[in-house]
């Protein structure tokens, strides 16, 4: 098979996840900024030599306008000189802005790369690192060009450029394909020092570039749980126009559904109550084959093909730090929630009011069978506004009728709004 082109390449690429990385950053003094962990500072933006916090928010605010309107490093060094001057920040100081630029530029940027690469994964499910190779290039850096990781390795939660100030360091997204093609091998270990032709080299990022600014980024956008309760506006199913479902019934009754259309639940899918917080996460993030409690994919919800980040942040509440699992008694069904993410039996549109304002709900549906193939499971994933998810989960092992038809109406009422995706049968 013929490499196939692929924009996964770092080069002049889309701005609008770079711009959102800039945006997402918050200002800290210097001060402040040494005393974060390496996952904050990739969510801090700090100016060395300015104690004002409100001087490093306008240097970060001009940066991102830089970014937006497409302003040269010249004219953005001009724009905010007066400024710098004025707090004191001239001669030897002043030199360091071009440097500030380049290497918030590049973090933004490869920030957003490393957003459409994991989203991309499954297509290209090996990375490789590229190094400039001339002159100015860091010994370590050298070193490691050329060699090939799977996408989700240790390796690039360290090693994801940028590698240091002014690193011109780039990452290859290569399919499957491509690496037999080209006889490449596909490394397993992190080594700690490579021998080279001048020998031994030390491979280390530079100091404060040993995290992946890109995942601390993507970690931040996974949904966390909502509070509040989602009230739908609407009380009716309404078709969606096209040939989409021409020849299918809007809403079919869920009692006529077809088996197929039910995944079987073994009892090894419901976890025991009263574990561990970090248990129940681990199970969920397992689903998605996400091993490592720390790392995040991104999947993309059919239908509206929408991608979503999953992460332990599914499980965190934002405002305490916190975990957030144990819901109404819900967590031992974590599995079946993430299995409903990764394959709904339906997506419906639904207008909603949260919180006293109105929005729209994504809301995926799916159903689970029990030993005797009655069906006694189900989950209900409500997404809102991309950042937040409240969720419906139950399963009864020996559903009684009475308790199967009683699920069955509560789904009926949550089949509302505008059906936008149904799994066809194969």
């Amino acid at each position: 098979m013929p490499d196939r082109p692929t924009s996964i390449v770092f080069g002049p690429v889309r701005p609008a996840e770079a711009i959102r990385f800039l945006q997402d950053k918050v200002a800290v003094t210097r001060e402040e900024f040494d005393r974060l962990s390496d996952a904050a500072k990739a969510r801090a933006f700090t100016v060395s030599g300015l104690a004002r916090v409100d001087m490093v928010e306008a240097v970060r605010r001009s940066m991102l306008d830089a970014m937006e309107q497409g302003i040269p490093l010249k004219e953005w060094k001009a724009s905010v000189g007066q400024a710098l001057e004025a707090a004191g920040y001239t001669g030897d100081r002043a030199l360091r802005l071009e440097t500030i630029f380049r290497t918030n530029v590049q973090s933004a940027y490869m920030a957003g790369r490393y957003a459409e690469m994991t989203a991309m994964a499954d297509t290209f499910p090996y990375w490789q690192y590229s190094a400039v190779n001339d002159g100015r290039t860091r010994p370590a850096h050298r070193a490691l060009s050329g060699k090939v990781y799977p996408a989700g390795h240790p390796f690039w939660d360290t090693w994801f450029p940028p590698n240091g100030f002014n690193c011109r360091c780039s990452v290859r997204a290569l399919t499957r394909s491509q690496v037999e093609d080209r006889g490449l091998a596909v490394e397993s270990e992190i080594p700690e020092e490579i021998d080279t032709a001048t020998g031994p080299v030390r491979l280390t990022p530079d100091q404060g570039f040993a995290t992946n600014v890109g995942k601390g980024w993507l970690d931040s956008l996974t949904p966390s749980p909502l509070a509040e309760e989602i009230r739908p506006l609407v009380s009716r199913a309404i078709c969606r126009g096209g040939l989409a479902f021409a020849d299918d019934p809007c809403r079919p009754p869920l009692a006529g559904i077809d088996p197929r259309h039910v995944l079987t639940v073994d009892a090894a899918d419901i976890l025991p109550a009263g574990l561990a917080p970090d248990r129940y996460v681990k199970a969920f993030l397992s689903e998605f084959g996400i091993a490592d409690i720390e790392g995040t994919k991104v999947v993309t919800l059919p239908g509206v093909e929408l991608p979503m980040v999953v992460g332990k942040g599914f499980f965190i509440d934002k405002r305490t730090g916190g975990w957030k699992v144990d819901k109404e008694g819900r967590e031992p069904f974590v599995r079946l929630l993430a299995r409903t993410i990764l394959s709904p039996y339906e997506v419906w549109m639904t207008p909603a009011e949260v919180a006293g304002k109105p929005t729209d709900v994504l809301r995926l549906i799916r159903l689970f069978t029990t030993e005797d193939k009655r069906i006694g499971g189900f989950a209900v994933f409500n997404l809102v506004r991309g950042r937040q998810w409240r969720a419906a989960t139950a399963f009864t092992p020996k559903v009684t009728a009475e308790g199967s038809a009683r699920m069955m109406a509560y789904l009926e009422k949550q089949r509302v709004g505008t059906l936008v995706y149904r799994e066809a049968l194969r």
